[in-house]
């Protein structure tokens, strides 16, 4: 597709989307007073309702072609450079939009100035705010504390203090989830090279794909922040600077604190680099062993829960932000596959007459969501630390696999996070692209690359300009897409637990899950066991 025109004519022409995406954002994104109805897309000049119709349809065709642009480039033979100017080019006009896709920016505001007027956002709601920027916040945060953490209510704290009008701190605010952004342009590339992957094809998934654009500079949602953390923290990891990238990290969880799930990972890293050091000189493979993963783990703790704890007491904001369940779990949307089960428990309840199924559906759901969460929690945690069967591969394939292991598995650890967590938002789905990105190799990438970027793409289009999501909209099909899909995982988890090794799950020499078409149990002292257990 990338040849039926010069890569340089799809880059103007995402250019020119994003420019007429901003420019209709004044009349069809997240305005400061709020749509009194749905804005939906139109031919109408203005609303009643508040908005325009035809702008936000403008939006729509804005985005399609943004996107069309970005899949016409999936295979352009350029440099890095070339994206990072790409990019640029793109996402930059969204820095003067208004507030796309999500409501959010208003909330960060709100509770910045809520703190700043002396009120704990962990204590107080954005209701008892003394100030017209909370007749902008989504009704979801009027009542409700912040699930975010100290080091992003100091960012927000600082901007109200600073900022006289709304629009100047939803701008400093946008400039913040900009830095963010600019910081996965520099990280994404380094780290799929020193994994021994494209860093032009990550460029491409992680960083261009026009959801970044449309969530983390459109919204500016603080989550820009959190996934550059991640993606910094592992650069420097990669480097061998661990103690510092766990700083980094733990940084990023006081943003938001999904970005704790990347610390064990990082523990495997240092690990490895322990187990490298000792076998330095002596002509062995660099094993990790237990002795290995307890000492990294604990430096692991030491380096990001120091910085967390300070965070916590020298703001004197706590430690609630460790435990942000409960806005999040107020939205039923068909979208989160747990809180999709309970919405058909509840469908089957009200044909019975007992209505009452659908509330006690949604929580059972989630519950058993959050239990089988933490299994494939620890499950990936020791897929990335035991060694890959890499038997039947290729060397070109199987020799880089030691290396995007424990990066990978950030990136299925998030993936199993967003697919099992109590609600869905389209940014979320962004926590774990771009590392899928930086670590899918030769190995994954046949698979993977596309899948995702078709999810990406469906995901620009999930909702509308103003922030409403279709989700709310599309129960009746969604519904039975979601049990489906529910099905198909249940049926692909069945046959890999039927290929791990369960009786060697904690040796660190074997594999945790066998090649398709394999019976016996990896032997590593065995002929082929031996060079698939010494690839790590």
């Amino acid at each position: 597709m990338a040849e039926t025109a010069p890569p340089g004519v799809w880059r103007w022409a995402g250019c020119a989307a994003g420019v007429v995406l901003a420019a209709a954002s004044w009349g069809a994104g997240a305005l400061p007073r709020p749509n009194l109805h749905v804005l939906w897309p139109g031919v109408a000049a203005w609303s009643a309702s508040g908005g325009s119709p035809l702008l936000a349809t403008v939006s729509l065709l804005a985005m399609a072609l943004l996107v069309v642009a970005w899949w016409r480039l999936r295979d352009a033979d350029v440099p890095v450079r070339w994206w990072w100017v790409t990019v640029a080019l793109w996402f930059a006009p969204l820095v003067a939009a208004m507030p796309l896709y999500s409501r959010d920016l208003y909330s960060y505001a709100a509770q910045g100035l809520l703190w700043d007027q002396g009120l704990s956002p962990y204590d107080h709601a954005v209701r008892e705010l003394d100030s017209p920027w909370r007749d902008s916040t989504a009704p979801t945060w009027l009542d409700s504390a912040t699930p975010y953490g100290p080091v992003w209510l100091l960012l927000a704290r600082a901007v109200a203090s600073v900022s006289g009008e709304l629009w100047v701190a939803l701008l400093l605010l946008r400039l913040l989830a900009v830095v963010g952004v600019v910081v996965m342009a520099w990280a994404v590339p380094d780290v799929a090279r020193r994994l021994g992957w494209s860093p032009v094809r990550a460029m491409w998934l992680g960083v261009a794909v026009p959801l970044v654009g449309a969530h983390f500079v459109g919204g500016a949602h603080n989550d820009a922040l959190m996934v550059a953390a991640v993606l910094g923290g592992l650069a420097l990891a990669l480097r061998g600077r661990l103690a510092v990238a766990c700083v980094v990290i733990a940084l990023g969880a006081m943003v938001k604190v999904t970005a704790v799930i990347a610390l064990p990972f990082v523990a495997v890293l240092w690990a490895r680099h322990v187990a490298t050091a000792r076998a330095s000189g002596t002509g062995d493979p660099a094993y990790a062993r237990w002795s290995d993963v307890v000492r990294a783990g604990a430096l692991t703790a030491l380096c990001a829960g120091v910085p967390m704890v300070l965070g916590g007491v020298v703001t004197g904001l706590g430690f609630s932000w460790l435990n942000p369940t409960g806005t999040p779990g107020k939205n039923e949307q068909w979208t989160s596959l747990p809180t999709s089960v309970g919405i058909a428990v509840g469908a089957v309840g009200h044909l019975l007459g007992h209505d009452e199924w659908r509330e006690t559906g949604i929580a059972t759901a989630r519950l058993v969501a959050l239990a089988v969460l933490a299994l494939l929690l620890v499950l990936v945690w020791l897929a990335a630390v035991k060694p890959a069967d890499t038997r039947g591969l290729a060397g070109d394939v199987a020799d880089p696999e030691a290396r995007l292991r424990p990066v990978r598995g950030i990136a299925w650890a998030m993936l199993a996070v967003v697919v099992l967590a109590p609600v869905f938002l389209g940014w979320y789905y962004l926590w774990m692209l771009p590392l899928f990105a930086v670590s899918l190799g030769a190995l994954w990438q046949p698979r993977l690359e596309r899948p995702l970027a078709v999810v990406a793409t469906v995901v620009c289009f999930a909702t509308l300009p103003e922030g409403y999501s279709l989700g709310l909209t599309t129960t009746a099909v969604g519904v039975p897409f979601a049990l489906v899909v529910l099905v198909l995982l249940l049926r692909r988890g069945l046959r890999t637990a039927r290929r791990t090794d369960w009786r060697h799950l904690l040796d660190l020499d074997r594999p945790l899950v066998r090649q398709p078409g394999s019976t016996a149990t990896t032997d590593p002292s065995g002929p082929s066991g031996s060079s698939s257990a010494r690839s790590r």
